[in-house]
Parts: structure tokens; C-alpha cells; sequence
């Protein structure tokens, strides 16, 4: 590992919702008994610079279906740490060998609002990984290019109704992709921490 990275929690509802801390709409949705997952942000060079490899979730997936997101999952028992947990979604997923990712660091947890504390994990892919999305979980794969996401000007708050009670949640449009809720949020974090962690930048150069 060539980097760890600042590894403060990140509890990114509350820290842009602060208003709703306490609320009972919002609080019983928010459980203390989360599940441990892993994500890998995965960088490749590729001829027009670095870029990060996201996925569209098959329309079928019992959560967060549809939806834009890394590779990554659920921890499993036999896992030993959140890098394990990270390569082997990933490969599963799209098809990327745990020996083609050079890992750079890892970031602090992410929790999000549906009960997973989510550790993002950054690798560099070797651009000769065949890409390929397992059908029962990815219904596409495309890339961002990281200066996109390290432009914190690409990063906005859009606000959504629960019950009838707004609140906040992070956005990054691409194109036609609309990225949002906890992968727009780790996101923004790595877009924070590319602006300050010089490691990181040479790291991913």
C-alpha cells in the first residue's frame, strides 16, 4: 500500500442533514447495528489521463437497483480486511483480478443510509484488465475522468423528500449518468482529499 489517507468517519447524512439529527423519520432508518462493506475506487490511465471505473447496478439487485456505484459489497467472514473485501467484489463484479490493482490507500468509513459502513478502497487498475460486468449485478460499466471528480465544483447537493420532510444528499452529473447518494459521496471525500494530499496526487499521476 502506497498511501493511507486521512481516516476520519464520514457520516454523510448527518454531516450535511445536521437539522434532521434526532428527527424519528429519519432516525429509525438510521441503525447503530450496520454491516461492514468494502468499495474499490478503481483508477486507470488511460490515453486522455486517469479515470475512475463506476458501474450501473443491474435493475434487478434487491438494493439499490439501478443505481450508480463502485464495485464492492458486503464484507464476508473469510475476508481479513476491507481490501480484501474490495478486490474480491470487484473482481466478481467486473471482472477485475485482485494482481492488476496496484492498492494506493484506503479511506475512512463511509456510512450511508441503509445501514452499511462503507470503507472505499483506491487501486490502480493496469489498463489491461478486461473489463466485463457480471450480468446478475452490473448492467453496464463506464468511466469519469478523475479530474472531473476532483473539480469540487462538479459536486452539488440536491435536495429529496422522505415522508415529506426534504433533505440533502450529494450529486455529480456526468453526461448523461447522475450520480448520487453514498457513491457521490465518497466521491466528493476523495475530490476533498485530492486537494490536499500531495502523496495521493503523485501516487495516481
Amino acid at each position: 500500500m502506497k498511501n493511507a489517507s486521512a481516516q476520519r468517519v464520514h457520516d454523510l447524512f448527518r454531516e450535511i442533514n445536521p437539522h434532521l439529527v434526532g428527527d424519528k423519520a429519519f432516525e429509525r432508518r438510521w441503525s447503530d447495528k450496520r454491516k461492514d462493506a468494502s468499495v474499490l475506487v478503481p483508477v486507470v490511465h488511460r490515453s486522455g489521463g486517469p479515470r475512475i471505473i463506476l458501474t450501473v447496478r443491474s435493475p434487478d439487485m434487491p438494493s439499490h437497483a439501478g443505481q450508480i456505484s463502485f464495485p464492492g459489497g458486503k464484507a464476508h467472514p473469510k475476508d481479513a480486511t476491507p481490501v480484501e473485501t474490495a478486490l474480491r467484489e470487484a473482481h466478481e463484479e467486473v471482472n477485475i483480478a485482485p494482481d492488476l490493482v496496484d492498492i494506493v490507500g484506503t479511506m475512512g468509513v463511509h456510512k450511508g443510509g441503509l445501514g452499511f459502513s462503507v470503507t472505499p478502497v483506491i487501486g490502480l487498475v493496469d489498463p489491461q484488465a478486461d473489463l466485463m460486468p457480471c450480468p446478475r449485478e452490473v448492467d453496464e460499466i463506464f468511466e469519469v475522468p478523475l479530474a472531473f471528480v476532483a473539480d469540487l465544483s462538479n459536486h452539488i447537493l440536491e435536495e429529496r423528500r422522505l415522508d415529506g420532510v426534504p433533505y440533502q444528499m450529494f450529486a455529480a452529473i456526468y453526461g448523461s449518468y447522475h450520480i448520487w447518494g453514498l457513491t457521490a459521496g465518497i466521491l466528493r471525500s476523495f475530490a476533498e482529499m485530492l486537494q490536499h494530499d500531495e502523496n495521493m496526487q503523485g501516487a495516481l499521476r
